[in-house]
């Protein structure tokens, strides 16, 4: 029994590494092993911390000493912390290491990182019927710049208008656990052909850019938002910049926040010409957060929490959020969120939404289960969609009235899979939903499925 009552946390070295119990949390962590695997229900895959839900009723912790020990000399491979029952995150297998998904209209591109005995390559796809039917995989080139990390939540990121595409990935650097700067790369004839782009710091920038999004605006406009170093109290900051050549070249690099969580996906949003906003994690009260641009990103405000539980962690949850955009029947716009919460009291997946901007957030509603974890939404006419992994498997519930009423949540992904990180995108009328699961021997793959909601 390990008693951490009126203490912040306790730290216990196991085989050399940090087991870190925090007595207001409902987490346990182990940091420094690279490669872990507990049981078939404590399977992580990831290079930051490994974290394990526990009972937090009570101040007390169990912690089964030589069953974690003897799982720890055991391990043959890492994955990342999710908890007890909780959706794994992808093992380190064959098969489909991460995926991105862009739509214009009923025009989509899918990237994906495939995986093969350790070598990763990188392959695109077009639909023109919404995702029914796809082109022959173009594999794009990355002899030269090796991608470094592609796993569901810091995977390489893909972004299109009309015939110009832009990819971008994590080359192999310095930086801890191999991280290193962007590279991008770009088609200007729908994917037919790729040459190598610039980085959207500099070509001679160096530092680690990591759990990135990309987005693009009527006009063409791409942005891209990430986590860098900086010597800000978090060691993490917010950073974004643009293109106004479909990725040629980039401009307006900037630090929007100086501190943020170091490994938390961001989910940036272009609903019109120059406005663009990004979902983030924040440092120090881990809650999620805004910032926004209505010029093209020609400056940059923070607009404050998106849903606030006041939640104290020091540690990432490796956990991102949803952000759509939404008109109501009056013509005003407004912002829908998925954010999730480790805090004692309200663990969980919450909907908000905001009717002015982002000034002030609606009351969080629970969606899903206290195991319902990464998540995405998009919105159609009246309709929100939230799609979320929950119990290896993924749901999706409808929110008619733009959330003011919500069906009952159903399982979309197949039994017997564990399916994780869905993606929402809309394809005119209807919405697909994109997810990477598992099978029983242990290959990873992509699936998707379409969703009328009118």
């Amino acid at each position: 029994m390990v008693d951490v009552s009126g203490r912040e946390s306790l730290e216990l070295g196991v085989r050399g590494s940090l087991v870190q119990i925090w007595s207001t949390q409902p987490y346990f962590e182990i940091i420094g092993l690279k490669k872990l695997v507990l049981s078939t229900n404590l399977d992580f895959e990831g290079d930051m911390f490994y974290r394990f839900l526990t009972n937090n009723t009570r101040r007390q912790f169990v912690v089964g000493t030589m069953l974690l020990t003897m799982a720890l000399s055991a391990a043959p491979h890492v994955v990342k912390g999710q908890g007890y029952g909780q959706p794994t995150r992808q093992t380190v297998g064959n098969g489909t290491a991460s995926i991105d998904v862009f739509a214009q209209g009923l025009t989509v591109d899918l990237l994906t990182t495939e995986r093969d005995d350790g070598d990763l390559t990188l392959h695109h796809r077009r639909s023109l019927d919404g995702g029914k039917t796809w082109r022959a995989p173009r594999v794009i080139d990355t002899s030269l710049k090796p991608i470094a990390l592609a796993s569901r939540g810091n995977e390489p990121q893909i972004v299109a208008h009309n015939e110009h595409i832009v990819v971008h990935w994590s080359t192999k650097g310095t930086a801890r656990f191999g991280a290193g700067p962007m590279v991008t790369a770009i088609s200007d004839d729908a994917g037919n052909s790729w040459r190598l782009g610039s980085n959207p710091v500099s070509d001679d920038f160096s530092g680690p850019q990591n759990f990135a999004d990309m987005a693009a605006d009527d006009k063409g406009t791409f942005y891209v938002a990430w986590i860098g170093s900086h010597d800000g109290p978090a060691g993490r900051a917010l950073e974004v910049a643009r293109s106004r050549d479909f990725g040629k070249s980039w401009e307006q690099h900037e630090i929007v926040d100086a501190s943020s969580c170091a490994c938390c996906w961001n989910k940036m949003i272009a609903s019109r010409d120059g406005d663009v906003r990004v979902l983030y994690r924040d440092y120090g009260i881990r809650d999620m957060a805004l910032a926004s641009t209505g010029n093209a990103g020609e400056s940059w405000s923070l607009d404050g929490t998106v849903g606030e539980f006041n939640w104290e962690f020091a540690g990432c949850p490796h956990v991102g959020g949803g952000l759509a955009t939404a008109t109501d029947t009056k013509g005003n716009e407004e912002l829908h969120a998925l954010v999730w919460t480790g805090h004692s009291e309200r663990h969980g997946l919450y909907w908000v939404k905001s009717t002015n901007g982002g000034s002030t957030w609606t009351e969080p509603r629970p969606i899903g289960g206290e195991r319902s974890r990464h998540a995405d939404l998009g919105v159609n006419g009246q309709t929100v969609v939230a799609a979320w992994d929950e119990a290896w498997g993924i749901w999706v519930s409808l929110g008619r009235g733009l959330g003011a009423r919500w069906s009952e949540p159903r399982q979309i992904s197949r039994e017997n899979h564990v399916a994780s990180h869905p993606i929402v995108i809309q394809t005119g009328k209807m919405f697909r939903i994109f997810w990477t699961e598992r099978d029983e021997f242990g290959v990873n793959a992509w699936r998707s499925e379409a969703l009328v909601t009118e």
